[in-house]
């Protein structure tokens, strides 16, 4: 049994790891909406500013250069280095610059999952176009002192197609991301049916001992959002060692980890706490001293309106712990059918088992 439970554990890491990819990071709707919370991360917004004013700068050196107009470069490059990031910051913080940060962040995952989903699809490197991100941030500073000492009437029309533009899979990385794409696809059902098959052969093999197989699955249960959570913070520094391209891009490149790690974070929470109230309640239903003493307490719950009466109550304190929802498990209707359904077993179970005690005593 002590076996199940333990595989069930690990399977069930697995499980939630792959649900995340499917859910997060496969799915163009769900990779949109992250793209825009991390917009609204400081550490990202503050790494992007970085990012398109250092392009701005070098499209404008580039343009000066090939135009001969060295000594206009030499007086206002210094100056658009030097303000160009504040001024980005404020042009990202701007309505249309979201909309074209979602809509560059759209376009790139499509494309990204047609060359992961479909044989025979282009091998040239998925990236994320900026370029009209730069326009945008351009254009923001075509009324500024900066635009006029460059002489240049459209600042947009110095950012060349293509301008900014980040890599997100090189072209030799795809085959191996679609053989680890084909293996994540197939994994979330079938990870989900063997977890809980582990974890009822153990229940009907330790049934003569219920109340403690019972805690032992409930905290098997725990410990695979615990094993999520852990590969979670190891693959975290992977990735972040892996991308990062200099000291200051670690709190952005944490922050944008975070953000696209987070249904993860939130499966393996819910498991973590759905295994602590399958335990909480099969160690007051079990044998030792402190729950028998809390059981003779309810003997009183033996009649049908007193037991009515505590059911409503228990009921009334889920209702309670939903409107708090400290978990996002309470805020999906499936966690929040699940949760129901184990509190009201626990609650049903630890009734009866008071009820037993008192008929026995």
């Amino acid at each position: 049994m002590t076996v199940l439970l333990a595989l069930a554990a690990l399977v069930g890491a697995f499980a939630i790891a792959a649900i995340w990819a499917n859910q997060q990071l496969l799915d163009t709707r769900s990779w949109v909406a992250v793209s825009g919370r991390m917009l609204d991360s400081p550490e990202v917004r503050h790494r992007v500013a970085a990012f398109l004013a250092t392009e701005l700068v070098d499209e404008a050196e580039a343009r000066l250069g090939a135009a001969g107009e060295d000594e206009i470069a030499a007086e206002v490059l210094p100056r658009l280095r030097r303000r160009g990031p504040g001024l980005a910051a404020r042009a990202i913080a701007s309505p249309p610059f979201r909309v074209v940060w979602l809509r560059a962040n759209r376009s790139a995952h499509r494309t990204l999952v047609r060359a992961l989903d479909e044989e025979g699809a282009s091998d040239a490197p998925v990236v994320v176009d900026l370029t009209p991100a730069l326009r945008e941030l351009a254009d923001s500073l075509n009324e500024t002192e900066l635009a006029r000492s460059l002489a240049a009437g459209d600042l947009g029309s110095l950012v060349e197609p293509g301008a900014a533009r980040i890599e997100v899979l090189e072209a030799d990385e795809l085959d191996q991301a679609r053989d680890a794409v084909r293996a994540i696809r197939s994994l979330p059902l079938p990870g989900t049916i063997a977890t809980v098959v582990l974890l009822a052969l153990a229940l009907m093999l330790g049934r003569a001992r219920l109340s403690r197989t019972a805690c032992g699955v409930g905290l098997s249960l725990a410990a695979s959002g615990g094993l999520a959570l852990l590969a979670r913070a190891l693959a975290g520094h992977e990735v972040v060692d892996a991308l990062l391209a200099g000291e200051a891009d670690r709190e952005a490149a944490e922050a944008a980890w975070r953000i696209a790690s987070s249904t993860a974070a939130d499966l393996a929470v819910g498991a973590i706490c759905l295994g602590g109230l399958i335990a909480l309640f099969a160690v007051l239903a079990g044998g030792s001293a402190p729950a028998v003493a809390l059981r003779r307490a309810l003997a009183p719950l033996r009649s049908p309106l007193a037991a009515a009466l505590a059911l409503l109550v228990t009921a009334l304190l889920f209702l309670l712990l939903l409107a708090w929802a400290p978990i996002a498990a309470l805020d999906t209707p499936l966690g929040v059918l699940v949760f129901a359904a184990v509190f009201a077993a626990g609650a049903l179970a630890l009734t009866r088992r008071a009820a037993l005690d008192a008929r026995a005593a």
